[in-house]
């Protein structure tokens, strides 16, 4: 595969650019953010420069003059490194008004930097650059199905065309949970190389964009077992407390640790909802996922991964595609679980219309995800539930219920 590639979101900044003085695209390290700064820009500084980074820090006023006789917009990358930066932008835009002046990126939100929040507050529009979809390592379109599926009326007369191939048959699709869909990780073909190139991205990640917005004084190698020992625990509700004893972290060291993780985009917390108040937690790039619970499991036993937690895990990463990248779309997403059992993994709100996913490994639901699916849909008046398998069968139950082939939503 050629490694570049035109990402969705590159339309969306330059409609952004537009109407905003700033503009700003944040996510992963390592994510494509360079990528898109470049081809969007010809003006372009990165803060991983030291030259740069010492001319922003110290004389931000003149760092900016200067490089704007380039024109504009200006891109400046991984901008989070030098926080005096960011007054001389606000008074920069205060004075000059004209939209497409700067575009910025970084890998920490910048909701967890005060002073960084407190300058841009409402002078920014703000984007998050996700992994690679499949649909996008592929050249194809972004797949919208997810978020025409919340959006119709009801599933009743929906005239669906089966794929031409199952989850099985799907060549990129058998390969993404394990090289993920960051570029300079998952263009990478041998195993070794790949993985010696996470392990030193894992380092930077932790003793560099995690120590910006989390202080602490706990050794990388500690650091390193929390994020290994997370791993293992996508999709389930978050026990701190036995996380806390088996990584001798404290409890309030640890919460610290998780904050600063998700404000990295190095993890993603969802809130249940039911009678299930524990989030669950999701690993961005499934690929970093992968190397990291691999390690954790090696030696012990009864650790073999169960395939529709895997069918979970390339939910998690495609269905939030559409919805991510639709302009001023007010979404959530949260999860569904009783205690006595119900779970609907993906549930997705836009006003007041909602939408379920569930995955199972047959192309009709099974006794358990009815009920689970009964118990959402009961709670929820106005929602619909889609079955998601690995299969090619697309089954309409009833207005309110869809079986549908994952590949349809990748």
């Amino acid at each position: 595969m050629a490694h570049t590639r035109t990402r969705y979101i590159q339309v969306i900044l330059q409609k952004a650019l537009k109407h905003k003085g700033i503009v700003g695209l944040f996510g992963h390290r390592q994510v494509g953010k360079t990528t898109v700064l470049e081809c969007m820009a010809t003006n372009y500084a990165t803060l991983d420069r030291a030259v740069d980074l010492a001319s922003a820090t110290e004389a931000p006023e003149n760092f900016l003059t200067t490089h704007l006789k380039m024109g504009t917009p200006l891109a400046i990358d991984e901008c989070q490194l030098a926080a005096p930066l960011f007054p001389a932008l606000k008074e920069h835009v205060r004075q000059d008004k004209r939209p497409g002046i700067f575009l910025l990126s970084g890998s920490v939100r910048f909701t967890s930097r005060k002073a960084i929040r407190e300058s841009l507050t409402g002078r920014m529009l703000h984007h998050e650059l996700l992994p690679f979809s499949i649909s996008e390592l592929d050249g194809e379109p972004i797949n919208t199905l997810a978020l025409e599926l919340l959006s119709c009326r009801g599933f009743s007369g929906l005239k669906l065309k089966p794929p031409s191939r199952t989850l099985a048959k799907h060549t990129h699709a058998m390969h993404y949970l394990k090289q993920g869909g960051l570029p300079g990780l998952c263009f990478v073909r041998n195993e070794r190389d790949r993985n010696d190139l996470i392990e030193s991205q894992i380092d930077l990640i932790i003793n560099r964009d995690l120590r910006l917005v989390c202080e602490t004084s706990l050794p990388l190698s500690s650091l390193k077992n929390i994020i290994r020992h997370l791993a293992t625990l996508q999709n389930t509700p978050l026990n701190l407390s036995d996380l806390a004893r088996k990584t001798r972290i404290s409890l309030p060291t640890l919460r610290k640790i998780i904050t600063g993780l998700e404000a990295i985009f190095f993890i993603r917390m969802i809130a249940c909802e039911g009678n299930e108040s524990r989030p669950v937690m999701f690993f961005e790039d499934q690929g970093e996922a992968s190397y990291l619970s691999s390690i954790r499991r090696a030696g012990e036993a009864g650790t073999a991964t169960s395939s529709v937690a895997d069918l979970e895990r390339l939910a998690f990463a495609h269905l939030r595609i559409p919805f991510s990248y639709t302009p001023g779309l007010n979404w959530t997403l949260t999860q569904y679980r009783q205690q006595g059992g119900a779970y609907v993994p993906f549930v997705f709100r836009v006003q007041d219309k909602s939408l379920g996913f569930l995955c199972m490994e047959e192309s009709l639901p099974s006794l358990g995800a009815s009920r689970s699916a009964a118990s959402f849909l009961t709670k929820n008046k106005q929602a619909k539930v889609v079955y998601l398998h690995p299969g090619k069968e697309i089954v309409v139950l009833n207005d309110r219920e869809l079986v549908l082939p994952l590949v349809m939503v990748l």
